[in-house]
C-alpha cells in the first residue's frame, strides 16, 4: 500500500493518449478517416522545418485520438523528431494495425464495402471460433483491423 501512495500521479496514471503515424497525403487521410470511420478533425497545423514543413492533424473518434504527420520535403520523421541525422527511413517494425471493435462485424464490413474501402480480408476468424475480424486498408495501406466484440479475448 505504501508503495502505491508513492506512485500517485506517476506511471499508475498511465493512459493511452493517441496513436500516431506518417501519411503520404494528409488531406486525403483526413477525408478517409472522416468519411469512412467517422473521425472528426480536432486540430490541424503546419510546423515550419529547415526545409519545408511538417503537416500535423489530430482526429478524434471511437473514444480515441489519431495523430497524422506528413512531411512536405521528404525529410525523415525520425530526423525531425530527434533533431539528428538518421540514415534510414522510419521503420515499420512493430507496426501492425489500428484495432477497433464493433457489435456487428458483418454490418460494419458491408458499410465499408459500400464506401469502396480496400480489404486484406473480410470476416475471418483468426482463432477457432474466436477473433472474428475484417482487415481494411487506409489510403496509405495502414491496416485497420475491426473485430466483433463478442469474439475478442477478454
Amino acid at each position: 500500500m505504501e508503495n502505491q501512495t508513492k506512485l500517485k500521479g506517476g506511471l499508475n496514471t498511465l493512459a493511452l493518449y493517441n496513436v500516431a503515424f506518417v501519411v503520404s497525403n494528409i488531406e486525403e487521410s483526413i477525408k478517409w478517416y472522416n468519411n469512412i470511420l467517422g473521425f472528426k478533425l480536432v486540430m490541424k497545423q503546419a510546423i515550419p522545418l529547415e526545409k519545408g514543413e511538417l503537416q500535423m492533424a489530430f482526429m478524434e473518434g471511437a473514444g480515441m485520438k489519431i495523430e497524422m504527420l506528413q512531411n512536405s520535403d521528404n525529410q525523415l520523421i525520425d530526423a525531425i523528431v530527434n533533431d539528428s541525422k538518421v540514415d534510414a527511413p522510419p521503420t515499420v517494425v512493430g507496426s501492425k494495425a489500428l484495432v477497433f471493435q464493433v457489435e456487428d462485424l458483418k454490418k460494419a464490413t458491408k458499410e465499408l464495402e459500400e464506401k469502396h474501402v480496400k480489404f486484406l480480408w473480410k470476416e475471418r476468424y483468426l482463432a477457432e471460433g474466436a477473433l472474428f475480424c475484417t482487415m481494411a486498408l487506409d489510403p496509405d495501406g495502414n491496416r485497420i483491423n475491426i473485430f466483433q466484440a463478442n469474439t475478442v479475448i477478454q
